[in-house]
């Protein structure tokens, strides 16, 4: 199918038959999941889809429909329905096609085209490996939940009667595995992946194994601790999760509902003047990069926070033009079946100039956490409460492993605490972050 010549045909018949403005996006992927565990094959997948699915306005009133079925019948079906359902629906001013059209887009290399080639057998084999050497790394690993592999290769493409007619390939490919280490009351899990644009680019399977099994591991023989208020500092894999959590609070739309506990704090220090975070799309060959967002605007770096102060709330055009603001807009789309809505693409808190190593000095005690159960933060009151798990810190070094503990108290004070930020962040998903140590927040212990 040429998306392009169809997707401009779809808008061009939705135009004729009554609809004010049109959009279709029309999306076409290939997937490949296998999951061994204990060295057999527990699960193999493999699928192939493909739909379109159109919006139209009709005097600010919405029709949305989609298909798999692309015969030209059921696309004629669907262009039909769409714009009768816009006739019935209750208009809203702020409906309608963001108000922009055609941009250059840049080539972000985000397409394997060898991807292809790579036969499932050893996409099979590589997760078996993985899996293998990941029990074979200790004696006390005792269980696996599975070595894995996946990849996906997406065609999309977003056309508009605005003049919009965006296509992408891309290509995504992952490995990992999760593995159990210790006995009875004592069992702990640790997993690692690596995911990458291009499968010659992923971690070999034993970085990633050894990984696994060295988290799992760490955790072997947790101690109580008492429940206190001291220094907390967050592994720079375990922080993506906490800045998930307030990233929920800076909703646009929960802004104009006055429904977050952000909502007074545009343009002023919200956070420590260490934490600059942006999001940031537009990075080659990354696997949450994106030439366009879900709207059709051509991405770009966006600041989010500068220094500590708050420099932007997070709209789509339909929730910009509700709230009545004139912003950057950044929108997602999940696919055909779904509209575009207000959402981060690739956020990075920045590097810090403090080392891993230094944000543990002065700490007389305190809490390393590497895990968090949950995001933690209440987006409408800014209430924190997480369950985590990580290391007890003495006299400035780790002393023993602690699990099911607890982390309590407001994100706002957590944010404006925190006094170390580390320079080693490893870029791997859509939330980035380095390390960062937050002068004091009450943890809650719990006997292992």
């Amino acid at each position: 199918m040429d998306f392009r010549k169809t997707g401009e045909e779809i808008v061009a018949k939705a135009i004729k038959l009554g609809a004010g403005e049109a959009e279709v996006c029309l999306e076409n992927v290939r997937s490949f999941e296998v999951n061994i565990r204990k060295g057999e094959i527990e699960t193999l997948t493999r699928s192939v889809s493909r739909g379109l699915g159109l919006r139209v306005f009709i005097d600010r009133q919405l029709g949305f429909a989609y298909t798999a079925d692309l015969s030209a019948e059921a696309v004629d079906n669907t262009v039909k329905k769409t714009v009768e359902l816009a006739r019935i629906t209750e208009a809203k001013p702020w409906q309608g096609l963001p108000e922009f059209g055609p941009q250059p887009l840049v080539d972000l290399d985000l397409y394997d085209a060898g991807l292809a080639a790579v036969a499932d057998d050893r996409k099979i084999a590589l997760a078996r490996e993985v899996e293998r050497i990941a029990l074979a790394a200790d004696r006390r690993i005792t269980n696996s939940d599975g070595g894995s592999f996946s990849d996906i290769e997406r065609e999309f493409g977003l056309f508009s009667s605005r003049g919009i007619s965006n296509l992408v390939r891309e290509t995504r490919c992952s490995c990992g595995v999760y593995v159990v280490a210790g006995e009875g009351n004592d069992m702990h899990g640790g997993g690692w992946s690596s995911s990458k644009r291009f499968f010659r680019e992923l971690d070999g399977a034993e970085k990633i194994a050894k990984t696994a099994a060295k988290r799992a591991l760490d955790q072997l023989g947790p101690k109580p601790v008492a429940t206190k208020a001291v220094p907390v500092i967050f592994d720079r894999y375990a922080a993506p999760a906490f800045w998930m959590g307030v990233g929920g609070a800076l909703s646009g739309d929960a802004v104009f509902r006055k429904a977050t506990f952000l909502t007074d704090y545009l343009d002023k220090a919200v956070l420590s003047p260490l934490i600059t975070a942006v999001d940031d799309p537009t990075i080659p060959r990354f696997v949450s990069s994106v030439p366009f967002d879900g709207e059709g605007k051509a991405t770009r770096k966006n600041v989010i926070i500068d220094k500590g102060i708050l420099k932007t709330f997070l709209y789509d055009s339909q929730t910009a033009r509700k709230a009545g603001v004139k912003v950057n807009t950044m929108a997602t789309r999940s696919g055909y079946r779904s509209s575009p809505s207000a959402g981060f693409m690739n956020t990075i808190v920045e590097n810090g100039k403090d080392s891993f190593e230094s944000l543990f000095n002065g700490v007389k005690e305190g809490l390393y956490v590497t895990g968090m159960r949950g995001a933690g933060t209440d987006a409408t009151t800014g209430s924190f409460s997480v369950g985590c798990s990580g290391f007890w810190i003495v006299d400035g070094a780790i002393a023993h492993p602690v699990d099911g503990v607890t982390l309590g108290g407001t994100a706002l004070e957590i944010l404006k605490g925190i006094d170390k930020v580390a320079n080693d962040l490893d870029m791997r998903a859509g939330v980035n972050s380095p390390s960062f140590r937050v002068a004091e927040i009450t943890v809650g212990g719990r006997r292992s």
